[in-house]
């Protein structure tokens, strides 16, 4: 099957973690259906952060997503992401971010911005947490038609999470990213999910993901809505 060449690489970067002292989040879905439509579904997100000192720290984040409706691609997508954080004070803290897309079914063949940029923690309690990012990106789009963009553009980002009791939380990610060379180019990213412990290390997460491309021939807006399996290990 397909999806499993793309499943290993979230694995290869499991076990490769083990070397080092990584805290680690993995989110699995899987939905097949057969009958009068056949359909298959994966989607897999690994989030790995390591302690460099007690100011640094390096996040690494991938995630996958693959289907299948009757033998035809309708989902071809992944996406990694590395940050570099170094804390300024308690609250302020700058970063250094690489983000690779490749979205085999959207009119780009891959996107890849590299930027720096600052963070800063409105909120950090046992409760919620807020946190909010802006920086500068250098942006390099390659299109299917083999033409090339490169561009500068402005990166915000914000960051939710509500703890509604021990075994239940809310997480919200929204971020934007806007060409300032062309207004009309610009991509908003929207993440929201609920997450239930089962265990220390086991939960199930119900999330909502909306991906908007302003500047593209085809659909501009992508959603997708998955039941996940998560381990924190």
């Amino acid at each position: 099957m397909k999806f499993l060449s793309k499943f290993s690489i979230i694995v290869l970067f499991s076990t490769a973690s083990y070397s080092v002292d990584v805290d680690k989040h993995l989110e699995l879905s899987y939905v097949q259906t057969s009958g009068n439509t056949n359909t298959t579904t994966f989607s897999s997100k690994l989030q790995g952060t390591a302690a460099l000192s007690n100011t640094e720290s390096i996040k690494a984040k991938g995630s996958i997503l693959y289907s299948e409706n009757d033998e035809n691609t309708s989902a071809n997508k992944y996406n990694i992401e590395l940050d570099y954080n170094h804390m300024i004070n308690e609250k302020l803290y700058s970063y250094m971010g690489i983000n690779y897309i490749k979205d085999e079914l959207s009119d780009y063949d891959y996107r890849l911005n590299i930027g720096p940029g600052l963070g800063y923690k409105l909120i950090e309690d046992e409760v919620q947490t807020v946190d909010i990012q802006g920086g500068l990106d250098y942006a390099y789009d390659k299109y299917k038609s083999g033409t090339k963009d490169n561009y500068l553009a402005g990166r915000t980002e914000l960051n939710y999470k509500y703890k509604f009791s021990p075994n239940l939380d809310f997480k919200q990610m929204i971020s934007y990213l806007a060409s300032f060379e062309d207004t009309n180019k610009y991509f908003v990213v929207s993440d929201s999910a609920f997450e239930v412990n089962m265990t220390k290390n086991l939960s199930l997460g119900v999330s909502y993901n909306m991906d908007y491309t302003n500047q593209t021939q085809k659909e501009k807006l992508d959603k997708k809505f998955l039941t996940s399996l998560i381990v924190d290990f």
